[in-house]
């Protein structure tokens, strides 16, 4: 009898998430998310970085994009080779992949058709501004290597920290592997049980990308995502020693260029609620515990006052007045909330004039 009764039961959980998919197809059709895990490698110098000479189509939940990679792992474009004539050299470092944003709509794209640059676009969806000291090291300390401008692109929201030197052990990006059940009963032991199961409905299940959606909306009562804040809008979480540690990794990579004859260029990007509630009110409703500990300006103000000490850094970029005079949502992608297209072209245009300064000051190859 019982099992009579799992089996009914059973079958009308198939037929309602049938229902529901269909439902969902007809009337609120989603962006299927397709994860790409051969695009990363481990490696332990970085944690990961991109693989090599590889051809990829991605969907972060907005669109196909095409991602390609060189020899070197940087990314490139897809259909048409490296320019030959260039008005100079940068490389690009940082937490910095725009994996949404089709080729020609990307903030490399978009500079070298405006400063006749050729960039190589290294930057690697990370964390760690230990990644960024470690690839700096690598790239400008290898034989031949030459770049007129070294770019660092530094996230409020994750790469502030306290130790600038520190690498993640060898990772396996959107990897993990399919068990029955979870190797260990703790919290990232279930994550990474259900990290396969998650990543294979995303991709084939509409009605599961809208409930998870439903799910994460209901949760959010801030509109920072279900983790809520960084501890950079904090008072009691932006130390001092967050902010020292953060600038002395930006001076290493500053001094790394130095040292291999090309200049410096640093950009800050702001988190969103800092563009699009300013003032901290929207916020402040939302998580009323957080009111007296919120301040959305100090982590660029406070950084940027320890960056105008470091003699290596030749320019630096805070795009959060930028941002706010344009503030809009649709800066961000409205599922995986990366900066969208828009926000690119907003991006390079505060980002050139500075850069064309700094390759017009570099001395001749």
């Amino acid at each position: 009898m019982i099992a009579k009764r799992l089996a009914v039961a059973a079958i009308w959980l198939v037929l309602a998430v049938f229902a529901g998919e269909l439902l969902v197809r007809v009337f609120a059709p989603q962006d299927l998310q397709h994860d790409i895990p051969d695009l990363w490698v481990m490696d332990p110098a970085l944690g990961w970085r991109h693989r090599p000479n590889v051809h990829l189509v991605a969907n972060t939940g907005q669109r196909d994009v095409e991602i390609c990679t060189n020899a070197a792992g940087d990314r490139v474009d897809c259909h048409r080779p490296p320019r030959t004539q260039c008005a100079g050299h940068v490389l690009w470092l940082g937490d910095f992949e725009a994996l949404s944003i089709p080729w020609d709509e990307t903030p490399w794209a978009l500079l070298d058709a405006d400063t006749g640059a050729c960039t190589d676009a290294a930057g690697v969806g990370s964390y760690y501004m230990g990644q960024y000291v470690a690839a700096a090291r690598e790239r400008l300390g290898a034989p031949g290597a030459h770049w007129d401008v070294v770019t660092l692109a530094v996230y409020v929201a994750n790469d502030y920290t306290t130790n600038p030197e520190s690498v993640p052990p060898p990772q396996d990006v959107q990897r993990r592997p399919w068990r029955v059940f979870p190797a260990h009963l703790s919290v990232q032991g279930v994550w990474d049980w259900f990290y396969p199961f998650n990543s294979w409905l995303e991709s084939h299940s509409q009605f599961y990308v809208a409930g998870r959606a439903a799910i994460r909306n209901s949760l959010d009562r801030s509109d920072t995502g279900i983790y809520g804040p960084p501890e950079t809008l904090l008072r009691s979480k932006l130390t001092p020693e967050l902010l020292d540690g953060t600038a002395r990794g930006i001076a290493l990579v500053a001094q790394e260029a130095h040292r291999h004859g090309a200049r410096f260029l640093v950009v800050v990007h702001p988190y969103r609620n800092q563009v699009l509630d300013p003032d901290g009110q929207k916020l402040a409703r939302a998580l009323p515990e957080l009111a007296g500990d919120l301040d959305m300006n100090a982590a660029q103000e406070r950084l940027l006052e320890r960056l105008v000490t470091v003699p290596e850094i030749d320019a630096t970029v805070d795009l959060l007045p930028v941002f706010r005079e344009h503030a809009d949502p649709g800066l961000w992608e409205p599922v995986d909330q990366h900066l969208s297209a828009a926000a690119y072209k907003l991006w390079a245009g505060a980002v050139s004039p500075p850069l064309r300064e700094l390759l017009a000051e570099a001395p001749p190859s």
